[in-house]
């Protein structure tokens, strides 16, 4: 089935927190039309609900509010929203490092969050990996939605070392959801936390993955879902740590990105170098924004 797409850009206040709005009709085929609702958050860094434990005060955003929000966008839009997360949800605050370290044999406490709003798939961030083996693969466990990374590989098969993407079927509609983090972490953490692993580039990780989907899924829509900022950020011979916008640019196939990492909103619409357009938001972090498409 053939997508066409028409993009309009807005931004809005919505219940406390400011969100990124883009209305988008997906026209499946001749007869019939789709209208979806993408929510992604990333960086929450473990503000999840409305007080700050390390300040002792209120915060602003958090899972909290969104929770009241994407309730509202359910009821309106039924089973044609998609819920996304992207990474850097471990650590923050001190509610992350209480289930992270101490209080070890319960589900980790973002995985219970996830869970209780009902996302539909979740990315790594590169302070997801920095808690090591032992939390991030517990917490992979303890969710109910896939945690995506189809750029890190396990050395040991030379295969992701969790799944690479997901397939959403919502509305009607056949949905990707490709997932990846910045290659940067041998830049920031020791081997020892994440060995067995490699990170590759999200570029080339990207150029693989998306003819697999189009040739194995023939989806409707293809979201990427990167843990990496605009642009900048380490440069190394081998690394760039920020590759959200040469993605959007040199891989043809996608149809919106979200991304994170540097902690900056943005919200954009890219026409790549085969001519297409491709709608890119970053909700900045702590939930205080949230993408909305």
């Amino acid at each position: 089935m053939n997508t066409k797409w028409m993009l309009t850009l807005a931004v809005g206040i919505l219940v406390g927190y400011t969100a990124h709005a883009s209305n988008q009709t997906i026209k499946v085929n001749k007869n019939k039309e789709i209208n979806l609702k993408v929510i992604a958050t990333t960086d929450v860094h473990g503000c999840f609900f409305p007080y700050d434990f390390i300040k002792g005060g209120p915060m602003k955003g958090t899972l909290t509010r969104v929770s009241t929000y994407i309730n509202r966008l359910r009821k309106e839009y039924g089973d044609r929203v998609i819920m996304l997360e992207n990474g850097d949800i471990l650590q923050g605050q001190p509610v992350c490092y209480y289930t992270n370290f101490i209080k070890t044999k319960e589900p980790n406490i973002a995985a219970k969050v996830v869970n209780y709003l009902k996302y539909d798939a979740q990315a790594f961030g590169n302070h997801d990996i920095e808690t090591g083996h032992n939390v991030y693969d517990k917490w992979v466990k303890d969710l109910n939605c896939p945690v995506l990374g189809a750029n890190i590989i396990n050395t040991a098969t030379g295969l992701p070392y969790t799944k690479p993407y997901t397939i959403l079927h919502k509305g009607g509609a056949k949905v990707a959801v490709l997932g990846m983090l910045t290659a940067a972490i041998p830049n920031w953490l020791n081997e020892s936390i994440w060995q067995g692993l490699r990170f590759e580039s999200i570029v080339s990780s990207s150029k693989k993955w998306i003819d697999i989907i189009k040739k194995k899924e023939h989806p409707d829509v293809i979201i990427g879902l990167f843990h990496s900022g605009w642009e900048g950020g380490i440069t190394t011979l081998d690394v760039h740590e920020d590759e959200a916008k040469d993605v959007a640019r040199q891989v043809d196939g996608f149809d919106m990105i979200i991304f994170g990492h540097d902690h900056c909103r943005r919200d954009t619409i890219v026409t790549n170098n085969y001519g297409h357009k491709v709608l890119c938001l970053d909700p900045s972090n702590n939930a205080i924004n949230v993408a909305d498409a």
